[in-house]
């Protein structure tokens, strides 16, 4: 453990700034322009010990950076940070007196709770549904509830490569059923090239593996080892911090080695599986996909014939539609129909839109999903 000392760094936009903290009497001020990100704190797979030897740190950004911040306390311990907004025009004494805890105890009032900034939503990058209103937030816990073979996985990497491609968002997913070679760098290849391989040249190939490289990484289970929740989660902390993810996707679920404690019942042990998801999400600012198989009951009968698949149709617990903050449900109603998407929970309506269905047709050409008919009257009312 890093031996501290009792003064305060405080990180800042610019050099002029940081000349003007040490004048006000910071210790020392580290420069960390906003595109950076978290990235301007670490040094290799951890905290740059220039950094972290401070025992108080006070993060002074602009107006704007709200999450950035909480980034970087995340990292740093938010037990020892505090943090100031630095407006234009402000005295860098005043903002040093000005800062505030960005941890404070479970009971507190509403000045001890950091400002978060204005909520910020995000498009997924699939035409029909950005064009409804559809929009992601940040953190968020989303599963995707759907039957084997019924394209969920495949939706799931467009939506991967969509936020790379849009927002910058790095991803984890985890390779269980599918090994990442040859399988998923043959679907990422041709997403992110979008046509099919064999119309790409090995420059094109080359160029997509590259990316590939620099946006996502990928969760394999050890040799002759169980995954349990807890080597899971811990895992995953590893990987957010290592490689600065924003999207972390289980796929599937099912997979995992589920142990319940004595006494337990499934439901509330995925109750507290969620939640422990759910948290991550929160620490980190992710967005946290899990993907998730219903059981064979009569769902199936009833969405073959016409019928809606809804959250509450995921295996185990009531959890997935309770805990949501986004909800999707994938399936296909036959065999030779499309494949249907019930975009079934949005948190916050008034940023996030409005639930709704399309009906899906994939492009074997790209590999990707286009919208063909959307809206809640597509669904077949049969008795």
């Amino acid at each position: 453990m890093t031996k501290r000392i009792d003064s305060m760094l405080v990180i800042v936009a610019n050099e002029q700034h940081a000349a003007q903290a040490k004048a006000a009497g910071a210790r020392a001020a580290h420069v960390l322009a906003p595109n950076m990100g978290v990235a301007g704190i670490m040094l290799g797979d951890g905290v740059s010990p220039a950094i972290d030897v401070f025992g108080r740190i006070l993060i002074a950004l602009p107006p704007g950076c709200e999450d950035l911040r909480d980034d970087i306390a995340v990292r740093l311990g938010d037990d020892r940070c505090s943090a100031s907004e630095w407006t234009a025009g402000s005295d860098a004494a005043d903002i040093m007196a000005r800062a505030k805890p960005l941890w404070s105890d479970e009971i507190s009032t509403l000045d001890d709770i950091p400002d978060p900034g204005p909520q910020k939503v995000y498009t997924t990058g699939i035409d029909g549904l950005d064009r409804h209103g559809l929009r992601l937030i940040l953190p968020a816990f989303m599963p995707v509830i759907g039957p084997y073979g019924s394209g969920k996985s495949i939706l799931i990497r467009q939506l991967l490569v969509n936020l790379w491609r849009l927002h910058g968002w790095k991803f984890l997913l985890t390779s269980f059923e599918e090994k990442v070679k040859p399988r998923y760098i043959r679907d990422f290849r041709r997403l992110l090239i979008g046509r099919a391989l064999e119309d790409c040249s090995p420059v094109e190939i080359a160029h997509a593996d590259d990316e590939l490289r620099q946006c996502g990484v990928f969760l394999r289970r050890g040799r002759n080892q169980l995954l349990d929740a807890d080597r899971l989660l811990g895992l995953l902390n590893v990987a957010v911090r290592r490689h600065d993810l924003r999207v972390v996707c289980i796929d599937p679920v099912n997979e995992i080695d589920h142990q319940l404690a004595r006494g337990e019942s499934r439901t509330d042990y995925m109750g507290r599986f969620i939640m422990r998801l759910k948290q991550l999400a929160d620490d980190y600012g992710l967005l946290v996909i899990v993907c998730a198989h219903p059981p064979k009951d009569g769902s199936e009968k009833r969405i073959a014939t016409g019928g809606l698949l809804t959250l509450n149709d995921g295996a185990d617990t009531a959890h997935w539609g309770n805990k949501a903050d986004i909800g999707w449900c994938v399936w296909r109603p036959g065999l030779t129909g499309p494949t249907r998407l019930h975009v079934d929970k949005l948190k916050d309506h008034d940023i996030m839109g409005k639930p709704t269905v399309a009906d899906l047709r994939l492009d074997p050409y790209t590999g990707r999903f286009e919208v063909n008919r959307i809206g809640y009257e597509i669904i077949e009312k049969r008795s």
